[in-house]
């Protein structure tokens, strides 16, 4: 797991538009750049926002990134998103 590196990544997202373009353009090439295991890279390009957050990622630096992403009207979905509880299978 590299928090720091899912944090970094969605850092830079959140405050520079150029980064928050690649990221939304291609985000296979952008996560590229971040020492991110397989699945971390998936979570981050489905924007898996509870899965992130339950693996330590600061919801707030993740709440910037997403705003970077989708833009400040989707805080509502946002929301949704970080309180969904996640499913355990049986």
């Amino acid at each position: 797991m590299s928090i720091n590196a899912i944090e970094k990544a969605l850092w830079q997202v959140s405050m520079d538009p150029v980064q928050a373009g690649r990221l939304r353009e291609d985000p296979e090439s952008y996560l590229q750049e971040f020492r991110l295991d397989e699945q971390e890279r998936a979570l981050m390009t489905n924007w898996d926002i509870r899965a992130i957050v339950d693996r330590g990622v600061h919801p707030m630096v993740l709440m910037m990134a997403f705003a970077a992403i989708n833009g400040p009207d989707m805080a509502a979905s946002y929301i949704q998103k970080v309180n969904t509880p996640v499913q355990v299978a049986s």
